[in-house]
């Protein structure tokens, strides 16, 4: 709240979401006067005819108000009932839509809150509403107000009847669904409508599962005795997938930031934390290594992916390919690099890719008389889709043997 030096109120600002510069802006435009309850108070003394004014003062005191918000929505609607005067966007939705047809969302939504202890809302403002705006993208809003009485406290067969017509306008939405299914689960039953809302929740999240989700559709499973899948909706398997899905984007977050040079911290912290979820895979380890490299800590890198680790991977055969082919794209850690190529060959040696990562190990390392012998290997050993592309880097390493 800010007070004039007289002790006025200039006006307030309830609630706070980052970033810290948003709310500074706030405040310098209260300290501006901008759309103050202090100056609205004054332009609506001056003209209280003007809708823009009396609007702006209703939003106003709909933070702290409620019985003044509604006498000035009124206000709205009788200066102007056809809605031409102006609009209004609804930030946390994305929604704009002419000030009368907010009023009259905001007077529904009044009517509908004033439901306490278990008492039926006020419909009438709600059902006018929505039959003089069908299309109107507030409409949803007004049944997730109502959901909060149907959801918790109507009678399940009003509540069913309420969920009937929610999800029937909205199909394909399943955190409408979610809604039905949680008030089911409640009440334990009916179990086959439950299973029905389960199977068409999952089909619609399948693309990203999300564990909250997730947990309802095995508590509606679970009311149906199947618990192979409640283990597949909500078991371990499920949560360690999740748990990889997301130390997965949580590196491929840091290397992105990375390559653009920005938000180097953030990167290298998400990097980290994307090793603790998933510490035993090698992918993540190169990863996080490569990160190090980008933002110039070589030896952290070597520390967490070098030689110590190199002794670690014993017989594997790919990770030590892995491991060759990483440093020797980076041009560091060679020696290191070469030891994995040749001992990846001697565990597998008719596979072309390794000799092909051998020959670019020694490559960076400026041998090209065996980079040549790597990469002819290459060539002899590779299927006929990448001979081509081989016989062109031969052709090039030729050029720099010559060269040197």
């Amino acid at each position: 709240m800010v007070l004039d030096a007289n002790g006025t109120e200039v006006d307030w600002y309830v609630g706070y979401r980052p970033p810290g510069e948003k709310v500074q802006e706030k405040l310098q435009a209260i300290l501006d006067g901008t759309d103050t309850f202090k100056s609205l108070s004054a332009a609506y003394a001056k003209n209280p005819k003007d809708v823009a004014t009396v609007f702006k003062l209703a939003r106003k005191y709909n933070t702290r108000e409620e019985a003044k918000a509604l006498e000035k929505f009124k206000e709205v609607v009788a200066l102007d009932p056809a809605g031409r005067t102006g609009t209004y966007t609804q930030d946390y939705y994305n929604v704009t839509v002419p000030y009368t047809e907010y009023a009259e969302f905001a007077i529904a939504a009044n009517s509908l809150d004033q439901a306490r202890g278990g008492q039926k809302p006020d419909m009438g403002p709600a059902k006018a509403f929505m039959a003089k705006y069908p299309q109107s993208r507030l409409i949803k809003q007004v049944y997730e107000r109502l959901e909060s009485y149907y959801g918790y406290q109507a009678t399940k067969e009003d509540a069913a009847r309420f969920y009937e017509e929610y999800t029937a306008k909205y199909p394909d939405d399943p955190m409408v669904l979610f809604s039905w299914l949680s008030r089911i689960v409640r009440d334990k039953g009916p179990v086959d409508q439950g299973i029905t809302l389960a199977a068409r929740i999952e089909q619609l999240t399948e693309f990203s599962p999300d564990p909250g989700i997730n947990q309802l559709l095995a508590q509606a499973y679970a009311l149906k005795g199947d618990k192979a899948k409640v283990d597949e909706l909500y078991g371990k398997t499920f949560m360690e997938n999740k748990v990889t899905s997301l130390a997965y984007s949580l590196v491929a977050y840091a290397n992105y930031w990375l390559d653009q040079n920005a938000n180097q911290e953030s990167a290298l912290a998400m990097a980290e934390k994307a090793l603790l979820l998933v510490p035993d895979s090698y992918y993540l380890t190169q990863q996080v290594a490569s990160a190090y490299i980008k933002a110039g800590n070589e030896k952290q890198a070597l520390s967490l992916y070098g030689p110590a680790y190199a002794r670690k991977i014993g017989a594997d055969s790919t990770s030590l390919f892995t491991y060759a082919g990483f440093w020797a794209r980076q041009g560091k850690n060679l020696d290191d690099a070469l030891a994995a190529a040749k001992k990846s060959i001697e565990l597998l040696p008719r596979f072309y890719l390794f000799w092909s990562t051998l020959s670019l190990v020694y490559e960076k390392m400026k041998n090209f008389p065996e980079a040549i012998n790597a990469k002819e290997k290459a060539v002899e050993l590779g299927p006929e889709a990448v001979k081509a592309s081989y016989k062109k880097d031969l052709d090039r390493l030729k050029a720099a043997q010559e060269k040197k």
